[in-house]
């Protein structure tokens, strides 16, 4: 499996457990899966999550289970990186964007 196949299939799986989970109440855009290495020189998933709209919303609970119901979809498509998340306002997002490429005056 390719690297971008991957990544394409983490966000295809990610992206469906968050549509039905949430329906329309949020925009999830864009999901990005970056390849990491822990302390320990283990590879790892970190899945970014940004989202629009009312964080009140966002289920708690149901947000730190996601891995643990993404997880094995991995494992049956041949995926054994363990996944990390973070989830991201979109107005945050776009701040960091913003200040990634800022260049001094």
């Amino acid at each position: 499996m390719t690297a971008q196949t991957k990544t394409d299939a983490v966000v295809n799986i990610v992206s469906e457990m968050l549509v039905q989970r949430f329906g329309d109440e949020f925009v999830f855009d864009p999901i990005i899966v970056e390849p990491e290495i822990d302390r320990d020189g283990e590879e790892y998933l970190h899945i970014t999550i940004v989202f629009d709209g009312d964080q009140k919303h966002l289920d708690p609970e149901w947000t730190a289970g996601l891995l643990g119901r993404i997880f094995p979809k991995l494992i049956k498509l041949g995926i054994d990186e363990f996944p990390s998340k973070s989830f991201v306002e979109k107005s945050e997002w776009e701040a960091l964007q913003k200040g990634r490429y800022f260049e001094p005056a």
